[in-house]
């Protein structure tokens, strides 16, 4: 049985719930304490998520143009 990570996001004591904002904020947190080698790493990392969130969006967009429209059986 694999050990799962489990993450937690606390700002100023209180744990806070999984939204954008707060992964934000508590990224920004750990900024100051990261390497150069470990900021360009995540920067390599941001821009590979970034260039696979587009092509997945460059994916679906180009599927759904495929989509047939449907009308409603009952409307003949």
């Amino acid at each position: 049985m694999e050990a799962q990570n489990k993450v937690k996001i606390y700002i100023n004591k209180k744990e806070m719930t999984y939204s954008r904002q707060n992964m934000i904020k508590a990224i920004n947190g750990f900024i100051p304490y990261l390497s150069i080698d470990d900021l360009t790493r995540l920067a390599n990392e941001i821009n590979s998520a970034k260039e696979q969130i587009r092509y997945n969006e460059q994916k679906s967009r180009e599927e759904g143009k495929n989509i047939p429209i449907q009308s409603n059986r009952y409307d003949t």
